[in-house]
């Protein structure tokens, strides 16, 4: 697999983490150091435990290619949809915890699952994959959280969407070469 289809799925799937730490930020009344590196190294970690939970799946080309497409075909398919559906969001100012946000970090790690799967179908490169998790979710967390914390939770749209057609670029490039190439 193409390095920069393995990075465009990690972009992809962590644009969601920073579309929803943009949201943490924007309500926090302050961002101390300590909290913004044990939420990224949370968050980098589960994603990494989520991701390379791929494993215990077997790979048969065909089937493998068109679950792949299929997999990430719909996860842009829900970052679009997050993007377009107004969601409730109660503004107030808030203490930014690890606690209050765990729950949505292992929600989100579930589709890193998923987008892991795939990428274990179609025998994406296990390091480039891990080098890009740590470098992005690292980068994706902080910058999340400064951006909402400044500029507010607004450019979130831009992140679901951004999200949705790498991932769709992806799952192109796997109809293409994994399915195509076998019919």
């Amino acid at each position: 697999m193409n390095i920069w289809i393995s990075i465009f799925i990690i972009i992809g799937i962590s644009l969601d983490v920073f579309a929803s730490m943009e949201v943490e930020g924007a309500m926090a009344p302050e961002i101390k150091k300590g909290a913004l590196a044990i939420a990224s190294s949370i968050t980098t970690g589960l994603s990494l435990l989520f991701f390379f939970g791929h494993d215990i799946f077997s790979n048969e080309e065909l089937t493998a290619g068109i679950i792949s497409s299929a997999i990430f075909f719909l996860l842009g398919v829900r970052l679009i949809i997050k993007a377009i559906q107004k969601e409730f969001i109660q503004e107030k100012r808030r203490e930014f915890g690890i606690s209050s946000y765990i729950r949505m970090v292992v929600v989100m790690s579930l589709y890193t699952l998923a987008a892991g799967v795939a990428c274990g179908l179609i025998s994406a490169n296990v390091y480039v994959m891990l080098i890009a998790i740590v470098i992005c979710y690292v980068l994706v967390v902080i910058g999340g959280i400064l951006t909402g914390y400044h500029y507010g939770f607004e450019q979130k749209t831009y992140a679901y969407t951004i999200g949705a057609v790498l991932l769709w670029v992806v799952g192109t490039y796997v109809v293409i070469t994994e399915i195509l190439a076998i019919i």
